[in-house]
């Protein structure tokens, strides 16, 4: 059990105050319009306003709005909640109170951080493990995300709070109630379920071992249940197109379908076999040290910058990638070292909750994805750095050898280097990534206001999707790779391309959606539109013709050419 450091004091009051002074201030630049619904954070808003309206949990961008089993509801059912308040699912309306709600949402979670971090730190300590969470830009940008990654985080601290509280029996209570939320906001809310059933099982507490695992088997088999019940439905065997289930289809299918590709963006490198997994997960094992570095400091594409940046500043120096992963593995000793204090003090559930949820991260497919990945576990990782820090002062103190004194003053150089760092990456954040834009709501209305990374490529999009929200014909279906961006910024059908290489095959294949325009982009982050796309325009040009283009590099926009007979044709 974690023994807090007796009770709070004025100090404790004014660094909690401070830290919230600060998670406030962040917010003062983003107040301004809805929520970005961009990425995931379409899907959740589309179910959304499918619980709403009485749909059920579907996905209304789909012919045929078929039922949606990769997200738990939790999330949705919050966004429903604010539609069904409000009155109107316009998401210039609802994502404007959404924006509010996750302002409120992210000072309760540094506020339950701070409270975890002073269970094993002085007030100043917890304050800055706090903070290193708060200034982390990737809780910055998640935070201005409607996605379930700070409300996952957020549960998973206040649990971690309840579960090791004093008052056992409320304790435990109120733990059960935040575990079943973290799981409803994610399925990686298995790794809290798993850690806290392996906790009495460390304890040899047997009744509370049984009482826990029920709580998991009833969490994890109630989903289970629901997806189960899809997936072996008439709907979905027999689908509204040919590839709406196919496996690569990742936002229509479950994460098993999903993962079983060695590569789920390129389907056709083949299915994940018993080598292919254990290759991967070998893989990703190698990514973890510098990964750790990065969630208690910033994603390493920052440290790249930095790196290019004092290249091009000085004349005759020029330093490597690589040694952003030294820094980070470095970084990450400390942060091992206090794992390693936390597991010798018996504090056996964050320790245990820190490994489940790594192991079930290396799984995955895609390590470029862990410094999103390890956000939640951020709380935990800066507590175990702080501890080290506090341990080696103290033995420093205690006059012990003058290489603790050392150790420390390279700790405290490396704590205040990650905090300096953190401000001034999310400076660049607000001043360089932090792009104006404008969302036209269901009554016309532009709403001004800004998106983190909303770059040049996105801009062009958004005004492709414009273009057909005024002039689409109604009832035809876009194939694009934001198929939930494009239903709520046209009220189109939307759908992904299929990911097929061959030009004839994936030309059926869109042909028995029907896909009535193809939305060809030139998006960074996912490049699946102009690789599956563009083969098939250039195999068929007679098939499709330009109807938009957005300029030399931007987005192009191919409308079916002919009469499209196929029954699905004029559905809404």
């Amino acid at each position: 059990m974690l023994v807090p450091r007796g009770p709070w004091t004025v100090a404790d009051r004014r660094w909690l105050l401070a830290l919230l002074a600060v998670a406030a201030l962040l917010w003062v630049p983003r107040l301004r319009g809805p929520l970005d619904l961009r990425y995931d954070a379409g899907v959740y808003y589309v179910l959304a306003t499918s619980l709403a309206q009485g749909h059920g949990y579907r996905l209304l961008n789909e012919p045929g709005a078929i039922e949606a089993i990769q997200y738990p509801p939790l999330l949705p059912a919050i966004g429903a909640l604010h539609q069904w308040v409000l009155g109107t699912s316009d998401p210039a309306v609802v994502g404007t109170w959404l924006r509010g709600s996750f302002l409120v949402l992210s000072l309760g979670y540094v506020a339950a951080v701070f409270a975890l971090s002073r269970r094993l730190l002085s007030p100043g300590l917890a304050f800055v493990a706090s903070l290193i969470t708060a200034l982390h830009v990737q809780t910055l940008f998640l935070s201005d995300l409607f996605t379930s990654e700070i409300p996952f985080a957020c549960a998973t601290v206040l649990f971690l709070l309840a579960a090791t509280a004093d008052r056992r029996a409320l304790g435990s209570l109120a733990a059960g109630a935040f575990a079943l939320a973290a799981y409803g906001f994610r399925t990686a809310g298995i790794a809290l379920l798993a850690a806290w059933a392996l906790e009495s099982l460390v304890d040899r507490q047997w009744r509370s071992l049984a009482l826990r695992a029920a709580v998991a088997v009833l969490a994890v088999g109630a989903w289970r249940t629901y997806t189960n019940g899809v997936k072996t439905s008439a709907d979905y065997t027999h689908p509204a197109y040919a590839y709406q289930r196919a496996h690569y289809q990742f936002y229509n299918v479950d994460y098993a379908d999903n993962l079983s590709y060695v590569d789920p963006f390129r389907p056709e490198l083949g299915r994940v076999g018993a080598v292919d997994l254990a290759r991967r997960i070998g893989t990703n094992v190698s990514y973890l040290p510098a990964a750790l570095g990065e969630a208690v400091s910033m994603p390493k594409g920052w440290w790249w910058g930095e790196i290019e940046r004092v290249n091009e500043r000085i004349t005759g120096v020029r330093l490597p990638r690589w040694l952003a992963d030294v820094a980070l593995v470095l970084l990450s000793v400390p942060v091992l070292a206090g794992l390693g204090l936390l597991a010798a003090q018996g504090q056996a559930l964050l320790v245990l909750y820190t490994l489940v949820s790594v192991a079930l991260i290396c799984v995955t497919p895609w390590p470029g994805q862990f410094s999103r990945y390890l956000v939640p576990l951020t709380p935990v990782l800066a507590l175990a750095l702080l501890l080290t820090f506090s341990m080696v002062t103290l033995r420093a103190r205690a006059g012990r050898p003058r290489r603790w004194q050392a150790a420390g003053a390279a700790l405290a150089t490396a704590i205040a280097l990650v905090l300096v760092q953190q401000v001034y990456t999310l400076a660049k954040a607000f001043t360089k990534h932090h792009q104006p834009a404008i969302y036209i709501g269901a009554d016309g209305r532009h709403h001004p206001y800004a998106l983190f990374y909303y770059d040049e490529t996105w801009r062009d999009h958004d005004v492709a999707l414009d273009w057909l929200a005024a002039h689409g014909e109604r009832g035809s279906v876009v194939a694009t790779s934001t198929p939930q961006w494009a239903y709520l910024k046209t009220g189109l059908r939307a759908v992904m391309p299929p990911y097929e290489p061959q030009a004839a095959a994936a030309q059926r294949l869109l042909d028995g959606v029907p896909a009535t325009y193809l939305l060809v982009d030139n998006l960074s982050f996912l490049d699946v539109s102009r690789r599956y796309t563009r083969p098939v325009l250039t195999a068929y040009p007679d098939r499709w013709r330009l109807v938009y283009e957005g300029g030399p590099d931007g987005p192009r926009i191919y409308q079916r050419t002919g009469k499209n007979d196929s029954p699905l044709a004029g559905a809404k």
